[in-house]
């Protein structure tokens, strides 16, 4: 609450040629006035540092052969602390998200068919650090014979 005031006028003569001794004190005529509070939300928008660039590269291990799993690996630098990476042959998905650890990510992958493969590996990006995908990745599968513990390509 805030409180303003003024002063009361004089009453009394003051015409010419009156003279009124009277005791001058300031008389202040108090008026209250009562100011609404306006409760506002403030938001500091503070420019966020730019995100790291990444790189990813992939790359395959195994018999590249039908029925003959390969491991798809897909390495980010610099080395973020988290996130995923997603292993694609097109648009198609080559199994599940593979979580990020110490840069690397991994999925193993069995192609159904013959024939030249193009798999690129796409990291989500992690906080601080952007989103990048490999260059693509020509895999030759053959026709395979998975013996178990072992996998023959045959041809």
């Amino acid at each position: 609450m805030i409180a303003f005031a003024s002063p009361r006028p004089r009453s009394g003569p003051t015409e010419k040629g009156h003279h009124v001794r009277r005791r001058l004190v300031s008389r202040l005529r108090a008026t209250t006035f009562t100011l609404g509070a306006v409760a506002a939300t403030m938001v500091l928008v503070v420019p966020s540092a730019a995100a790291i660039g990444t790189t990813t590269t992939v790359s395959a291990q195994g018999t590249p052969a039908t029925t003959c799993p390969v491991t798809l690996t897909a390495n980010v630098t610099p080395i973020p602390a988290g996130g995923t990476v997603e292993f694609k042959e097109g648009t198609a998905t080559l199994g599940a998200a593979a979580p990020l650890t110490n840069g690397t990510a991994t999925v193993n992958h069995t192609f159904t068919t013959t024939g030249v493969h193009i798999v690129f590996a796409k990291f989500s990006g992690f906080s601080g650090f952007d989103t990048s995908t490999s260059a693509n990745l020509s895999v030759n599968v053959t026709m395979g014979l998975n013996l178990g513990s072992v996998c023959l390509p045959l041809g």
